[in-house]
C-alpha cells in the first residue's frame, strides 16, 4: 500500500518530515507525475496526530508550491528569450508561432488559470511555464499562485484531518479526488478541441 509506505517513511523522519512535505509540493510543479497531493494529505493526518502543527504544515506546503511555480515561471521566461533570439528554434514540438499563440491566450485567460492552477494536477506546472513565456509580471503570477496554493493546501489538509489518521479512508479520498480532477481536465480538453475544430470548419464560410 503506497500511502501506508509513505506514511511510515515520513513518520520515521521526525521534524524532517516537514521538509519532505515542502519538497513534495515543489516537485508537483517540476515533475508532474510526482504524488505530492498524497503526501500533503498525510500532512493533515500528522496534524491530527499531533506530530506536526497544522499551521506549520500549511506554511511549508504553500511555500513549496510557490517555489515550484517560480521554477516553472523561470523556465517559461527562458523559453521566451530563446525563441526571441532564434525564431527558427523548436522545443519538444513548440515553435515560435505556437509560442505567440500561447502568449496571446495567457494575456487574456492567464490570471484565471493561475488562480485555479493548484487544483489541476498534471498541468499546473505548464500554466506557470506559459505565464513566464507570456512575460506576465513575476510578482503577480506568483501571488496568484500563492492564493491558489493556500486554498488547495487548506482543502487537502482539511481532508487529511477529516480522516483522523485512517489511512484506508485517506487512500479512498485521494483516488476519488484524482479521478474527479482528471475527468474534469479531460472534459475541458475535449470541449476546447471540439470548439477549435468547429471554428476551423466555419472559418472559410465567413471569409
Amino acid at each position: 500500500m503506497v500511502v501506508a509506505f509513505i506514511d511510515k517513511l515520513i513518520g520515521s523522519l521526525g521534524p524532517f518530515g516537514l521538509l519532505v512535505l515542502g519538497v513534495a509540493a515543489m516537485l508537483e510543479y517540476v515533475v508532474p507525475p510526482f504524488p505530492g497531493d498524497t503526501i500533503t494529505l498525510l500532512g493533515g493526518v500528522y496534524a491530527v496526530r499531533g506530530a506536526q502543527p497544522w499551521p506549520l504544515v500549511f506554511l511549508v506546503v504553500t511555500v513549496g508550491s510557490v517555489v515550484g511555480a517560480a521554477i516553472d515561471y523561470a523556465v517559461g521566461r527562458w523559453l521566451a528569450r530563446r525563441f526571441d533570439a532564434h525564431p527558427e528554434w523548436s522545443f519538444f514540438g513548440l515553435t515560435h508561432a505556437r509560442l505567440v499563440q500561447v502568449q496571446a491566450r495567457m494575456r487574456t485567460t492567464g490570471p484565471w488559470l493561475l488562480v485555479i492552477n493548484r487544483f489541476l494536477p498534471g498541468i499546473r506546472g505548464v500554466i506557470f511555464i506559459a505565464a513566464g513565456a507570456a512575460q506576465m509580471p513575476r510578482f503577480n503570477a506568483l501571488m496568484l499562485g500563492a492564493v491558489s496554493a493556500m486554498a488547495h493546501t487548506a482543502l487537502v489538509l482539511g481532508l487529511g484531518m477529516a480522516v483522523g489518521g485512517n489511512l484506508e479512508r485517506l487512500t479512498y479520498l485521494v483516488s476519488r479526488y484524482q479521478y474527479a480532477v482528471v475527468g474534469l481536465v479531460v472534459v475541458a480538453v475535449v470541449a476546447l478541441a471540439v470548439r477549435a475544430l468547429a471554428r476551423r470548419r466555419t472559418a472559410p464560410t465567413g471569409q
